[in-house]
């Protein structure tokens, strides 16, 4: 990673620390349409940072990757965990990852579960 790279993850680690899933960036699309309890930050260049919300206390970065016509870090997750859909929204239609800080996307058990198993 270059310096600015990893300035600009520390920055968005840092930030998750102050204000919580407003840093998280978006929200990632399920399969059905509906949003998935899984956030999005972009980073310096292709990097990304996919996050996850235990409870309204935790923060659990998930993913820490590039992301480039060659491999897309969420189709990866998505072969994983179900209901995440490979195929993204448009940048306009991409919500919030929360709205309030308190109160951050709630993950079902199924999943919660599943990421217990990966870490």
């Amino acid at each position: 990673m270059s310096a600015r790279e990893k300035r600009s993850y520390e920055a968005a680690r840092d930030a998750l620390r102050g204000e919580g899933c407003r840093a998280g960036g978006y929200r990632l699309a399920a399969v059905d349409g509906d949003d998935y309890p899984l956030c999005c930050r972009h980073l310096a260049y292709a990097w990304r940072m996919f996050t996850a919300y235990p409870d309204d206390e935790r923060i659990v970065i998930v993913v820490f990757d590039e992301h480039d016509r060659d491999h897309n870090p969420a189709a990866e997750l998505a072969e994983v965990l179900p209901g995440l859909s490979t195929v993204g929204r448009r940048r306009s239609d991409k919500p919030a990852c929360c709205e309030n800080a308190s109160k951050p996307p709630v993950m079902n058990d199924e999943l919660r579960e599943l990421l217990s198993a990966l870490a």
